[in-house]
């Protein structure tokens, strides 16, 4: 048997979630083979190509139309010649690091791995992972085969019975979620008022505005991901005049790495009583964050950020935007594993969002909802937390190696090494 496979988990900046999957999947192989004795796992985000164009597609909400482009099987290798700089990068990072396996978290980011090994004459595998919910799009899983990456990851369980019927054996595989250490901590199974106001404290160390949030009153927390909590801004605009702001609840918004969107709210309402406004967080304050919220407001809803919610019990959960293409699928899974519900209309989703705070009658719906929520995260969490060890043995098959057994290890933390 040859040494430990070297796998370079790869992923690019646009938006924080190809970031998140990676960073899950490392600490996937780092959990169970902390010695490194089956792989050495490489973290690694590209420096080109994605960031600048991710952000213009935001700022004019250019979402659906790059969606509707995968939906042409060859668009992502056509779109490789337009960035040359990140396929010197990668030239760079396959000779420098000589992969037996790239794992990549971008579909565009995958073509340009597969056209870089091609041109260079290497035997590395390419893996491609499809973080999202829903059958894939032709661009993410090709019908002809040699357009298509060594083997796929998948994380919905839609997903994976779709590709899996057109795909070889050992072509496919579900990945199962780890979140990070920071969300498994805080021990919200024994949620209680000493804990949120111990969190709201540990928030308020970081943040002293929040040293105003009265944790014995319901929060309200609108999130968004990186950029799109100012999707939910027509709800905002009515809750912030609400009668019953900072008496009977709190509201919290993420803004993220929207500036503008937090400037623009900090300037109109900062310091108003019960109201919140907060910028980008790293997870151990994102966990307190999701630890002390009642009502979440979703303007965008993504797999890791589902994940984290889960596992923290935040919810159910209250989306009022979505990504077009991408993101409707989550509505499908969220409906059916009755996690929350959809309402895109501005003044409904106020009055839903009032009802779930306790300040009006909630409805059969949402009382529904709320009953078992906690249980069927759990639930879901632990289907994951199964999963997730499996990566090991996968990442070996599309390797063509038979698989090794090492005893199952304790967790031990997210360090990993970088090529970055």
């Amino acid at each position: 048997m040859s040494g430990p496979l070297r796998v370079v988990f790869a992923s690019v900046h646009a938006g924080g979630g190809h970031n998140t999957v990676r960073d899950a999947l490392v600490r996937s192989v780092t959990r169970q083979d902390p010695q490194q004795q089956r792989i050495v796992p490489i973290a690694w985000t590209a420096a080109n190509g994605f960031d600048t164009f991710y952000r213009f597609c935001v700022e004019w909400h250019l979402q659906g139309l790059v969606f509707w482009l995968t939906n042409f099987s060859l668009s992502a290798w056509f779109a490789t010649v337009l960035n040359p700089r990140l396929m010197m990068e990668l030239f760079a990072l396959l000779k420098a690091q000589k992969p037996d396996i790239v794992v990549s978290t971008h579909v565009q980011l995958t073509a340009c791995f597969q056209l870089a090994r091609w041109l260079l004459k290497s035997k590395t595998r390419i893996i491609n992972v499809i973080p999202d919910y829903g059958p894939p799009t032709p661009t993410f899983f090709p019908s002809i085969r040699t357009f298509r990456a060594d083997a796929t990851l998948v994380n919905g369980p839609d997903t994976f019975e779709v590709v899996s019927a057109k795909a070889a054996p050992n072509e496919v595989f579900r990945i199962g979620t780890l979140v990070s250490e920071a969300f498994d901590e805080l021990g919200v199974e024994t949620r209680s008022a000493a804990h949120k106001d111990q969190w709201r404290r540990e928030l308020a160390e970081a943040i002293p505005d929040l040293l105003r949030l009265d944790a014995s009153k319901p929060i309200v927390t609108f999130f968004g991901g990186s950029g799109f909590a100012s999707g939910c801004r027509p709800v905002i605009d009515r809750l912030i005049h609400h009668p019953d702001l900072g008496t009977k609840f709190s509201m919290v918004v993420l803004a993220g790495r929207d500036a503008q969107f937090e400037t623009e709210l900090l300037t109109l309402h900062g310091g108003k009583p019960g109201f919140f406004v907060l910028g980008f967080i790293p997870h151990p304050l994102l966990a307190r964050l999701y630890a002390l919220t009642d009502v979440p407001v979703m303007g965008s809803i993504a797999h890791s950020t589902l994940q984290e919610m889960l596992e923290m019990r935040c919810g159910p959960l209250l989306v009022h935007r979505v990504i077009p293409g991408t993101e409707p699928p989550y509505l499908r899974f969220i409906e059916r594993e009755r996690l929350g519900l959809y309402e895109p209309n501005p003044e409904a989703m106020s009055a839903v969002v009032l009802e779930a705070a306790g300040v009006t009658s909630a409805s059969l719906t949402l009382r529904s909802l709320k009953q078992g929520y906690a249980s069927r995260a759990k639930k879901l969490r632990e289907e994951h937390k199964a999963i997730a060890p499996k990566l090991l043995h996968q990442l070996e098959l599309a390797a063509g190696r038979e698989p090794r057994h090492l005893p199952d290890s304790i967790a031990v933390g997210d360090e990993m090494p970088s090529a970055d």
